[in-house]
């Protein structure tokens, strides 16, 4: 038993990661229309999948009359799956969304009316029943054939779409609808079609033209299932990865920048908009680091050019790593110690070309140098 929920656990995480970063995606942009349709779709799967992994749990399903979830289940999944060819005709084909939007809802609608009667014309003793449970019961086959006919044409249609708007998109994305097209595929022709004859089969002549489809169709939904969410996560996560990465960098040279800041800011601390705080303390900082690096870049350069004034020989490109930091701790010893300045003001850690890439890369030379020095 335990080992049959694992594949249902891994579909309804995958859902509800997906669910949980749409709501996320659309508080930020809440005009967005497209982004709004498939926030819905994300979470009516994750709702559909919730009270498939509830009737799993023998704890849960006594709380639900009648094994109702699974019904619940199978008219919610109808519903995401009209939204989500509608979507996908609005990109592949626009002119057409009108007219196959009212089909497409008009065919949920039957489809979800046809399960509610089977469902209800049902035995309540078996009433509800789970697929690997349906043997031998008419009407439970009944509703499982309902459920898999439906999904095969939407998981066929909805592939279909997807690959050809792939074909028209230009951006990353192209990748990402085919990776979602080839877990509709999967879906479609490793789960609901195969679980379609079998059902008919039963309910026609009393036997199983495809033994164990209970069995070994589950695990090629659930790979269908985590293939769709990750075709569709793919933008938002990649983006998400360049972001995660750029503040990795970013809190590697802010730290590795603190003994250079340590050492102006204690001689100059009106240059800092942050006080300086212990190590330990900066280690956990998380937050606002992109604002907190760039301070930090600047008030190394404001610092520095504090100090220039009190740097004993003049620094030019020849001058090395090394060299400036032994005379920028000279310089603030001898400003430390309420000194005239003994120089005019000199360019220390000078980048050999503009822009800010080149400042931080000598500034973070000059912090490490004059960490090893110190």
């Amino acid at each position: 038993m335990a080992l049959m929920m694992v594949p249902n656990v891994l579909m309804w995480a995958a859902s509800a990661i997906a669910a949980v970063w749409k709501i996320a995606q659309l508080v930020r942009a809440p005009q967005d229309k497209g982004l709004r349709v498939v926030a819905v779709c994300t979470v009516l799967v994750f709702i559909a999948l919730s009270a498939q992994l509830a009737i799993s749990v023998p704890v849960m399903s006594g709380l639900f009359p009648e094994q109702s979830p699974k019904l619940i289940q199978n008219v919610i999944l109808t519903f995401f799956f009209a939204l989500l060819i509608v979507l996908l005709q609005s990109a592949a084909s626009p002119e057409t969304v009108g007219s196959r939007g009212r089909i497409e809802v008009a065919l949920a609608l039957l489809t979800s009316g046809a399960l509610v009667a089977t469902f209800v014309a049902t035995s309540p003793a078996v009433r509800g029943a789970s697929y690997e449970d349906a043997n031998g019961h008419a009407g439970v086959l009944a509703f499982y054939l309902l459920g898999n006919l439906y999904m095969s044409y939407a998981t066929a249609r909805g592939a279909y779409l997807a690959w050809t708007t792939a074909g028209q998109t230009q951006s990353r994305a192209r990748l990402s609808l085919r990776v979602a097209a080839a877990g509709l595929v999967v879906n479609c022709l490793g789960t609901h079609m195969p679980r379609v004859v079998s059902t008919s089969g039963r309910l026609a002549i009393d036997r199983d033209p495809l033994p164990g489809t209970e069995t070994w169709t589950t695990p090629f939904l659930a790979i269908g299932i985590v293939a769709f969410f990750l075709g569709i996560g793919y933008p938002g996560a990649r983006t998400g990865i360049v972001k995660a990465r750029l503040w990795f960098e970013m809190r590697r040279h802010y730290r590795q920048l603190r003994p250079l800041w340590i050492a102006v800011c204690g001689q100059f601390p009106n240059i800092a908009l942050f006080p300086p705080t212990s190590p330990i303390r900066e280690a956990f900082q998380v937050r606002h680091m992109r604002l907190r690096y760039y301070r930090r870049v600047i008030e190394c350069r404001d610092g520095l050019v504090c100090l220039s004034p009190y740097i004993a020989e003049p620094v030019d490109s020849a001058t090395s790593p090394a060299q400036q930091a032994e005379l920028v701790r000279d310089a603030l010893a001898r400003s430390s110690q309420g000194r005239e300045p003994v120089s005019a003001a000199s360019v220390i850690a000078a980048p050999a070309v503009p822009g800010m890439d080149a400042d931080t890369n000598e500034l973070l030379v000059l912090s490490q140098t004059l960490d090893r020095l110190t």
